[in-house]
């Protein structure tokens, strides 16, 4: 990893009081050194939430338009370990390590929103339990809430998190099992 990282540990204590510790990573990386392209926007259509969720592909703009071409970005990727859920059925560890770490960074990137921010996330938006996409509506309910995620601007986050970071993302399957899991987020900066 190069010096121009900043990494900590975080330690997070749910509802119901257990403790749990994730590694925040941030790296300063010009916003032209991203890789995106709307091809990779391809990938949320195989997702069950396409066309089913207004921070998501076929609603979402392409990262240049949205990021109102802003010259740097704030990369910042939480990663959890998924043995902290352990004690449940495999299928559901990984979902619920990723909407744990996910949820963190949302609280983090809406603060840096509060302070006058474009942000993007990680995954779709979980804000509301039915998303006004599914009822056929453009407007959402929730518009101070609605996190676009990179991917749904056409962020390519293998690469990005392997040129910020050093690190591959992972995966759970039926044929393999994710050791950490991430979620990626970023705030954009216009030249002052």
């Amino acid at each position: 990893m190069t010096a121009d990282i900043k990494i900590e540990v975080l330690e997070y204590i749910d509802e119901a009081g257990r403790t749990y510790y994730i590694e925040r990573l941030e790296r300063m990386l010009p916003v032209s050194e991203i890789d995106h392209d709307d091809v990779y926007k391809t990938g949320c259509e195989v997702c069950e939430k396409y066309g089913k969720n207004l921070a998501c592909s076929p609603f979402s703009p392409s990262l240049s338009a949205y990021s109102n071409n802003a010259e740097t970005a704030r990369v910042i990727c939480l990663r959890m370990p998924q043995e902290y859920f352990s004690h449940l059925a495999s299928e559901d560890k990984y979902l619920t390590c990723f909407r744990k770490v996910r949820s963190l960074l949302v609280e983090i990137l809406l603060d840096y929103r509060k302070r006058g921010y474009i942000v993007a996330g990680s995954g779709t938006c979980l804000e509301c339990d039915q998303c006004a996409a599914e009822l056929n509506s453009a407007k959402c309910k929730k518009p101070t809430k609605i996190i676009y995620s990179l991917e749904s601007l056409g962020t390519n986050l293998i690469t990005l998190v392997k040129t910020c970071f050093g690190i591959d993302l992972e995966w759970s399957s039926n044929e393999q099992h994710a050791d950490f899991v991430c979620a990626v987020g970023a705030v954009f900066y216009e030249v002052k």
